[in-house]
């Protein structure tokens, strides 16, 4: 006999004892993984945004030199917007009305 109790009684203390700390230790698992896997999303959201940025700066590096080639190569800034033949229609047609209202 242990401390007077009978050795079924020992067993149950025993028993219920183990049971909780296999439950605590069985929460403090979870919760690990819980802060790891927070752990792995923050990590993973940190490279995304690093890989973002790389690539906003190399877009920013390409439009920079295309406006800097196309500053120097074009004098007409509508060529590259392609309204060309629409301004030419307009002005045609202001100076057919102007003709008209000068006869």
């Amino acid at each position: 006999m242990f401390f007077g109790l009978p050795w079924y009684a020992i067993i149950a203390i025993v028993s219920v004892a183990g049971g909780l700390i296999y439950s605590y230790k069985e929460k403090e698992l979870e919760m690990e993984a819980k802060r790891m896997s927070g752990s792995r999303e923050v990590h993973e959201l940190r490279q995304i945004v690093h890989n973002l940025k790389s690539r906003v700066e190399k877009l920013e590096a390409e439009v920079s030199n295309s406006k800097k080639s196309s500053a120097k190569s074009t004098t007409n800034p509508l060529s590259d917007i392609e309204i060309d033949d629409e301004v030419e229609e307009q002005n045609s047609d202001n100076t057919s009305r102007r003709n008209r209202t000068r006869n």
